[in-house]
């Protein structure tokens, strides 16, 4: 065997060692949805290592600090930044508490750490939620199916998309779509009259589900389950294709150009939780409903209070305006 080739084995045991690792690590998630994201934050990291000739197992801070300049270059998002180091440290602590690692290199001093976007998804109005819920009723029943979940559950995209037609249900005479959330945790999102129609029209049109997701499961007659929203071919949709699904919406509906570009499946979280808030729903309610572990979180969703109808200006507007005819002036 050549040394070239001796090589080649030793790379080759040492990705299998560490994919071992990664794949023991990632089982030990409660939840799929966490486990998936830390999935492609970690193969993004141990894929630049392997460009970058370093050892995974024996990397420093200043590799993970060239890594963060590299995605920064290519102009991601601190905010972004800040999940793939979040992750990877989560990682490094797993393998040194089982003796895999001898140093955490993602432990970074505040100053390194990258800094995460202070602007929030923008919550709609609800003039521009209802263009966009009629906007995706004029677009097809996916799309109508989509939106209306969203907008009237506040759930993840990522709860969204991992959701099949099992997880329908009733909970005392209500229809509901039970959710697995961060954690783990179960929850259950109540499916009121406009969208459960809506969900209805467009299963009613898969081929692959052929009305079986309108029996509850466990039910006789209920089919294999299937995933609650998916392409045309039946497989899970891809959260990209939801952010442009809801951009491209936002425009047939005549949203400012600036929201339209910015609109993302957070929003319409944002949305449900700013319009629940603003409406006088108890915080706790919002807060299951959000599957937040602390009212905290939830109310920094509450948009509400940064309204711009609730800006002094429209009184002062009016009160000048007084004052301006008053003295004879042209407003």
């Amino acid at each position: 065997m050549t040394a070239v080739q001796d090589l080649a084995f030793v790379q080759r045991d040492q990705a299998d060692h560490i994919g071992r690792l990664v794949a023991a690590f990632l089982a030990g998630r409660r939840s799929k949805l966490t486990a998936e994201t830390y999935r492609r934050d970690l193969t993004n990291w141990l894929t630049w290592c392997h460009a970058n000739a370093v050892d995974p197992l024996d990397a420093w801070p200043a590799h993970i600090q060239l890594w963060l300049a590299h995605h920064a270059r290519r102009g991601e998002a601190g905010t972004s930044r800040a999940r793939r180091l979040g992750a990877v440290s989560s990682w490094y602590g797993w393998l040194i508490r089982h003796q895999a690692a001898p140093r955490n290199p993602a432990l970074l001093e505040r100053e390194e750490r990258p800094v995460r976007a202070p602007r929030k998804a923008p919550a709609l109005s609800d003039a521009q939620t209802g263009a966009m819920l009629a906007a995706a009723d004029a677009d097809s029943p996916r799309a109508a199916a989509i939106v209306y979940l969203l907008l009237f559950t506040g759930m993840r995209v990522g709860e969204l998309l991992g959701a099949t037609t099992a997880d329908l249900g009733e909970t005392r005479g209500h229809s509901v779509l039970h959710i697995q959330g961060k954690g783990g945790k179960a929850r259950s999102a109540s499916l009121v009259p406009p969208v459960l129609l809506r969900l209805h029209a467009y299963l009613a049109q898969r081929p692959d589900v052929a009305g079986a997701a309108l029996v509850p499961v466990g039910q006789a007659g209920a089919g294999s389950p299937r995933p609650l929203v998916a392409t045309a071919n039946g497989n899970r949709l891809d959260r990209k294709e939801v952010r442009r699904l809801l951009r491209r919406l936002a425009r047939k509906a005549g949203l400012p150009e600036v929201l339209a570009d910015r609109i993302s499946p957070h929003s319409a979280r944002a949305t449900y939780a700013t319009a629940s808030l603003d409406a006088g729903v108890p915080v706790r309610d919002v807060q299951y409903a959000l599957g937040h572990a602390s009212p905290v979180t939830t109310e920094g969703y509450d948009r509400s209070q940064l309204s711009p109808d609730r800006s002094p200006a429209y009184l002062l507007m009016q009160r000048f305006s007084v004052t301006q005819h008053e003295n004879g002036a042209t407003p």
